[in-house]
């Protein structure tokens, strides 16, 4: 069984959760049935959300997936199942967890309600799979990155690192010959911002490996975070070192990922490793911004 926790919000508890995949995953049989209990379950950050769209539709490939609903005493009421629905969780969760949802409440009423246009502050949950799609992805975060006041050159620091992130994503993201790359932005408040951008491909560490040297799994991560490092063989652009110009000129910003099998937070000249835990597929990327 797979069970959430009351809150899905930040890398550790994405951490714990990607470990209880990993031994979901690894203890039964493919078209095993596997319970997800996200009965407790009553908020989620952007990173949350998009965390938990992405590694449901992994485990969907290869398991049935039997969903135990939040429980929610009132649908017309603010709740975690209508955050989820106005994050667009529900447009691409697998089709049988959207009908356990469905059997369970009245999801019509979510589905109807009026959207307000929100594109200053919000970016919902969204599929990347190609270059035009970090482009947009790029135009949708720096609308919002200037809407919350941050200054041009904080918007064109974020804006370049984030679009590499994405674009990284597409590249390692694959599995099965398949791009499953999720992304999504939000404005909570005049505090805080979260960027989350998460995929289902084989991870940093399994992408690399074998075409660079390296002296461990972490010294994996910090070569793609610090250098030019690509499965390609060879140097794509200027690459993910822009992930130091954001630490050393943005203090405001805290970046974290998790990959392969650890948590990591990025700071100006080192990745430092949160937790460690069991394998599973996918790198998650946080960013937070507080102006």
């Amino acid at each position: 069984m797979l069970q959430v926790s009351e809150t899905l919000l930040d890398i550790e508890q994405i951490h714990k959760w990607l470990d209880m995949c990993a031994i979901s995953y690894n203890q039964s049989d493919v078209r095993d049935r596997i319970t997800v209990d996200l009965s407790r379950l009553n908020y989620v950050s952007p990173l949350g959300c998009t965390a938990l769209l992405t590694t449901l539709r992994f485990l969907d490939r290869y398991f049935y997936l039997d969903t135990i609903v939040p429980h929610v005493p009132r649908i017309e009421e603010t709740n975690v199942v209508g955050y989820m629905e106005r994050m667009n969780f529900f447009k691409y969760c697998p089709d049988d967890v959207r009908s356990a949802f469905e059997d369970e409440m009245d999801m019509e009423f979510l589905y109807n309600r009026k959207r307000n246009n929100k594109k200053d502050s919000l970016n919902e949950i969204t599929l990347c799979s190609s270059d035009t799609d970090v482009e947009e992805f790029d135009s949708s975060l720096k609308r919002i990155l200037k809407h919350k006041g941050i200054t041009q050159n904080q918007v064109s620091r974020i804006s370049r690192i984030v679009t590499e992130l994405g674009l990284n994503s597409i590249e390692h993201g694959k599995h099965d010959g398949e791009v499953s790359c999720y992304y999504c932005v939000q404005s909570y408040n005049k505090n805080k911002l979260g960027i989350a951008i998460c995929d289902s491909g084989m991870g940093i560490v399994e992408s690399l490996e074998p075409y660079i040297d390296s002296f461990d799994d972490d010294d994996v991560v910090r070569q793609a975070i610090f250098t030019t490092a690509s499965s390609r063989g060879k140097e794509r652009g200027k690459g993910l070192p822009d992930v130091r110009n954001v630490a050393l000129m943005l203090d405001n910003a805290k970046f974290y990922v998790r990959t392969h099998r650890k948590a990591y937070q990025v700071f100006s000249d080192k990745v430092e490793a949160l937790h460690k835990g069991k394998y599973f597929y996918g790198t998650y990327y946080y960013i937070v911004v507080n102006p």
